[in-house]
């Protein structure tokens, strides 16, 4: 390639509108002003995933998966046709891909695909007359040119996926908050900034809750050394910088917290039916905890009406509500111990478990 290449993502909320869609494609043009080609990976607008999520529900409760991606697929199509359109409309040459169209393979595993190869072809030559291709992130297609999806978060895959193949350096990620904090800032007020964080302390925040980036975005970020950059569409402060850093020489200490949890509490006898059917429907497990011959399985609560449903003629278990999960991710041991005396302290008559909700790395 002859010229600078620089891979972004943005998130539903910096394309939820007219406004911001119009205040991304400056944040693009401001680039190819300065010389580079951009490749932009864009989410589904605002909450439109949620709503086409309800409309099949409307229909059935289990709806048949190959289906469901075909439908939830059709969000990001909205966006990048959007942003292609605002960028031209400001004197900006550019496409727009979905994910087949920019070569992008996944396996057949439908609602929750992982990304087997991305053939260039097509985005390198779209390149060559254009100075931004808009490409819809979360998608691909399988080995059946079927469309599927990467489940949420899809898109910061795809976007870092996209920068290894193509060769960049460097991914960035805008999002509704403008960096990596110790604690979500939509809750914690004080919560403080990480200028600089490894992929492994990202992909352990990630692990506990973190929801500012995808897991397996950072996984493949390190694999293929592709630097991310979480940035902010709307604020204008500095980011974070996800690289290879020496947690030694720069210890951090961060507090992630999910909420809208519940327990399914069942005897040890029962576990493999259980765990067999859960695993079946591709129910995602948050942790496990055994105690006196009963197993507990952490699951979100939006799950809980599909456990009903698959244990209906089922009924020795039994499940408890509206939980939360306190994770502490650091790499020294009397931090944590002090945050939980304190916890402790705090939440009086509170019960706390604290099997399984520290990290040490």
């Amino acid at each position: 390639m002859k010229y600078d290449l620089i891979v972004m993502k943005f998130g539903g909320t910096s394309v939820e509108n007219q406004e911001r869609l119009l205040s991304v494609s400056k944040i693009i043009k401001k680039e190819i002003t300065c010389g580079k080609k951009v490749i932009a990976v864009v989410s589904a607008q605002g909450y439109t995933t949620d709503n086409l999520l309800a409309l099949s529900q409307k229909i059935t409760n289990t709806p048949n998966l190959r289906e469901l991606d075909v439908l939830l697929s059709t969000g990001e199509q909205i966006s990048i046709a959007l942003l292609a359109m605002t960028l031209e409309s400001i004197g900006v040459k550019a496409v727009s891909l979905t994910g087949w169209q920019a070569g992008i393979k996944t396996c057949s595993n439908h609602s929750n695909a992982r990304i087997l190869d991305i053939f260039t072809d097509r985005i390198e030559n779209k390149l060559k007359n254009h100075d931004a291709i808009i490409i819809a992130g979360f998608q691909g297609i399988n080995e059946n040119d079927d469309i599927t999806t990467m489940g949420r978060g899809g898109s910061d895959t795809t976007a870092v996926a996209i920068a290894a193949a193509m060769n960049a350096k460097e991914c960035l990620i805008y999002t509704d908050v403008d960096g990596v904090y110790t604690a979500d800032p939509r809750i914690v007020k004080n919560a403080k900034k990480i200028k600089e964080v490894s992929y492994d302390y990202m992909i352990k925040m990630a692990d506990m809750g973190a929801q500012v980036l995808n897991k397996r975005s950072v996984r493949l970020a390190k694999k293929y050394g592709v630097e991310i950059s979480v940035l902010s569409s709307i604020l204008k402060n500095q980011g974070t910088k996800v690289r290879e850093v020496d947690l030694n020489a720069k210890p951090v200490t961060s507090l992630t917290v999910e909420k809208d949890l519940f327990l399914l509490k069942f005897k040890s006898k029962d576990f493999d039916f259980i765990f067999e059917k859960i695993q079946k429907n591709k129910i995602n497990i948050l942790d496990i905890f055994f105690k006196e011959s009963f197993y507990s399985i952490l699951l979100n609560q939006t799950y809980l009406e599909q456990i009903q449903e698959l244990f209906v003629d089922f009924k020795d278990y039994e499940t408890k509500l509206n939980l939360s999960k306190i994770s502490i991710i650091c790499s020294n041991q009397d931090i944590i111990f002090d945050i939980f005396s304190k916890v402790k302290k705090a939440s009086k008559n509170i019960p706390i478990k604290y099997a399984n909700v520290c990290e040490y790395i």
